[in-house]
């Protein structure tokens, strides 16, 4: 039975004298995205610029193929980062243990499959997406545990990952949209710190995801909606 309290209420306990490496993790992941904004800034300052008849020396905007390139690469850069969080919560998940930050650079390795993973689901959103905006956030709950999987079983096909995505959150759809409003207060509360707060709202957050993961994952298997070989390759 899905139980969004115990999930986010066992999160908690799992960050307990834990917070550090996800917070510093959360803060590194934010500079790194902050960078790779940084010609959407100037794309936009200059246009600005243009339309106010104002000029700066050496704000010319990037050409079209150079500006779509990079934000291409920030896109596949995201996808990475992603992976690499997840590597970390996921092992926070498993062991009482202390994580440490190489865990989380560890979780670069995955950079070919947390691409093509994420090349996979955002294809597929975008697709039923172009039916109507509803079938598309359906569809974004319905492939949202494919990174996990892909994460968590290195043998794993990433079209494979999707359809188990697809079988253990049938019927659960509804209940990860509610778990997702659940954090809206505290991410309005995050805003009156500055944002400062999102350092630690983000890994209460991943945790919470990753305890759902395993939750859904454990009921489809042992409702036999999945078998142990759905998990090979």
């Amino acid at each position: 039975m899905f139980d969004r309290r115990k999930y986010k209420k066992f999160a908690l306990i799992q960050l307990k004298k834990r917070w550090s490496v996800p917070v510093v993790m959360t803060i590194v992941c934010a500079v790194i995205l902050i960078l790779l904004s940084l010609p959407d800034f100037q794309d936009y300052y200059t246009t600005y610029l243009a339309m106010t008849n104002l000029s700066v020396p050496g704000t010319t905007p990037p050409t079209d193929v150079l500006h779509d390139t990079l934000s291409f690469l920030a896109v596949l850069v995201q996808f990475v980062i992603v992976f690499a969080q997840i590597h970390v919560y996921l092992k926070l998940s498993r062991s009482p243990e202390p994580v440490a930050f190489g865990d989380f650079v560890d979780g670069f390795n995955l950079w070919a499959r947390a691409i093509l993973s994420g090349l996979w689901e955002t294809l597929w959103v975008f697709l039923w997406s172009l039916l109507f905006l509803f079938p598309g956030i359906v569809k974004h709950y319905a492939y949202s545990q494919m990174k996990f999987l892909v994460a968590e079983y290195k043998n794993l096909s990433v079209t494979k990952a999707m359809r188990v995505s697809i079988a253990i959150t049938r019927g659960h759809k509804a209940e990860l949209f509610v778990t997702d409003l659940s954090f809206v207060g505290w991410g309005l509360l995050c805003c009156l710190t500055g944002g400062i707060g999102f350092f630690w709202l983000v890994p209460y957050y991943s945790m919470t995801f990753t305890n759902v993961y395993h939750a859904l994952l454990k009921e489809a298997v042992s409702s036999g909606i999945i078998t142990a070989k759905d998990l090979e390759g």
